[in-house]
């Protein structure tokens, strides 16, 4: 892998900018941020590679950019607390396998329904990597905390003790949990954002690692690592990437969000909804205004090799199809409840 390919690094991944705003302004769900992490990830020039070992998972491969393509974008300042980790002395974006790439269309998502809890992912052609294939890279956070290597978590739950938090609403209304509750520092709105996120994606790997709430495939983590064999003590099955950052221990942030498009509305895991009764207003009005389709096709175009690695338009369309009708599945599963909507933006 080698840890410096040369000051003048290798070159961008095209020529011309990969994330496309013809607009006066970018869609009004991105921050300045999240338009500056994106053209640093799309098109800076690779000056480090960085690999990270993890003890019992796979090493992270980081990547150092030394700065846009563009220079209306080299004087934008990087996203805040993004410059010291690991060696790097620049922003790093962290490279995910081809078969994440489902993390990108997770950050469209996320921005689109106002949850802002992922964190801005592109796709990339990364030369150093032999297959060539286009990739999900990640902006590094260095301000996530992870305290437990098993679970990649900062926050260590088990199934038990979350839904035992959830009954408390730990922190919402001004409450003050008491020592009996099971509360984290976590907001107990932070947990409804988090289901309707993963419910519409279909990420498992958080809420129900062992796949105990839908019929997984094969190829399915928990099943090759046989763990949909151990739903019989759910209680004590531990969550995963439950994390926040270093500085705000009230928010999540949203990592690992790989989403599964392939699964059949009869095999929807309603497990990662389970003990929320409450929902934010602000996703919930999104999924029912029928805009969704519209801002989803706006805000992908933006990713020109993502757009292009998903087969274009008709691609992207297939892929909205379904987030569409879990939506529709969604909405009727909280008007079935009598599930409150809420403003969630504390």
């Amino acid at each position: 892998w080698g840890d410096s390919p040369g000051a003048a690094g290798w070159p961008s991944s095209a020529s011309g900018s990969n994330i496309r705003i013809y607009s006066q302004s970018a869609p009004l769900w991105f921050s300045k941020q999240d338009i500056s992490a994106m053209r640093l990830l799309a098109d800076c020039s690779i000056s480090r590679i960085h690999k990270v070992g993890r003890p019992g998972h796979r090493p992270l491969l980081l990547f150092e950019g030394i700065g846009s393509e563009h220079p209306s974008e080299r004087r934008a300042s990087a996203p805040g607390g993004l410059s010291q980790v690991q060696g790097c002395r620049q922003p790093c974006g962290l490279v995910k396998r081809p078969g994440d790439i489902s993390e990108v269309f997770a950050f469209h998502l996320d921005r689109i329904l106002g949850l802002n809890r992922s964190l801005p992912a592109v796709v990339r052609r990364i030369r150093f990597v032999k297959d060539g294939l286009p990739r999900p890279v990640i902006i590094w956070d260095p301000s996530l905390s992870i305290n437990d290597n098993d679970t990649q978590s900062t926050v260590k739950l088990n199934w038990i003790s979350y839904q035992r938090s959830l009954k408390w609403k730990c922190w919402a209304h001004g409450k003050v949990p008491k020592p009996d509750w099971s509360c984290t520092d976590i907001h107990h709105f932070e947990w409804c954002k988090l289901a309707l996120f993963d419910f519409l994606l279909q990420v498992y790997n958080r809420l129900d690692r062992n796949c105990c709430g839908f019929r997984p495939r094969k190829e399915d983590t928990c099943v090759r690592k046989g763990l949909k064999l151990k739903c019989d003590n759910q209680d004590n099955i531990d969550l995963v990437h439950i994390i926040h950052r270093e500085d705000d221990h009230r928010h999540l942030v949203f990592v690992d969000n790989k989403g599964y498009f392939d699964r059949n509305e009869d095999n929807l895991n309603f497990k990662v909804l389970e003990g929320i009764t409450e929902f934010p207003e602000s996703a919930v009005s999104v999924l029912k205004n029928g805009h969704l389709r519209e801002r989803l096709l706006q805000s992908l175009f933006l990713d020109k090799l993502y757009w292009e690695s998903q087969g274009g338009r008709r691609g992207i369309e297939k892929l909205i199809d379904v987030i569409e009708r879990r939506a529709r599945i969604f909405l009727t599963y909280i008007n079935a409840h009598g599930f409150k909507v809420l403003p969630m933006n504390e």
